[in-house]
Formats: C-alpha cells, sequence, structure tokens
C-alpha cells in the first residue's frame, strides 16, 4: 500500500531549510542593527556609537559592516534562485557575516563586563 502524504525528498528538505536560515539571517540582521540604533548611545570623536561600544567605536562600525553584508548575503539568496552556485555562495557569505557580527558583539559585551567604567574625579 503506497503512502497517502508526500514527503519532500532529503535535497528538498534541505533547501527548504536553507532558505529558512537564509530568512532568519535577514530578520535577525535587521532587527540587531535598528536595536544598536535605538540603544543609549555616546558620542565618540563627533560620532554616536552605542555605550557598548563607546571605548572601541571601531568595533561598532565593523559590526554595522558585518550585519549589512549578513543582510544583504541572506537576502541575495533568497532573492536568486535559478542559479544555484550563486545562492550557495550568497548564503555562505550571509552565513560568514553573521557569525562575524555575533563574535564582535560577544566580543564588546566580554570587554564591556571586564573594563571597569572610569571613576569621576
Amino acid at each position: 500500500m503506497k503512502s497517502v502524504y508526500w514527503e519532500p525528498s532529503l535535497q528538498e528538505s534541505l533547501l527548504l531549510r536553507s532558505k529558512d536560515i537564509a530568512l532568519s539571517i535577514v530578520c535577525v540582521s535587521s532587527t540587531a542593527v535598528a536595536t544598536f540604533m535605538v540603544l543609549p548611545q555616546e558620542n565618540v570623536d563627533g560620532r554616536p556609537v552605542p555605550a557598548l561600544f563607546r571605548d572601541r567605536p571601531t568595533f561598532y562600525h565593523v559590526f554595522l559592516i558585518s550585519a549589512l553584508g549578513a543582510f544583504l548575503g541572506s537576502l541575495g539568496s533568497l532573492l536568486i534562485q535559478h542559479k544555484p552556485r550563486v545562492e550557495i555562495f550568497c548564503r555562505v557569505i550571509g552565513v560568514a557575516f553573521v557569525l562575524s557580527a555575533l563574535a564582535i558583539v560577544l566580543y564588546a559585551t566580554a570587554l564591556w563586563f571586564v573594563i571597569p567604567f572610569p571613576s569621576s574625579m
């Protein structure tokens, strides 16, 4: 007796899962950038920088570039469907950039807790 329900093949299920991952990266990267824009900011060298990155504004700029790369790579992988090599390349770029953005935020958070606040004199 044949099964009544349709089950996707392994390749189809991996394709669906990779599209879910790309969509998640698009949502997370855009939300992260919007969240960091809303956090309390301090002026460092005349530029607004979130308090988490106040001692290292370069890390904040690298985080923004990484989040933008993750967003663009994942969005490209969602939009380009008829060229599998380009889609895979965009997906890999998106994942690499989101991992680097996550590493930057975790490093800045660790430094924020380790380095004491400057005492007022």
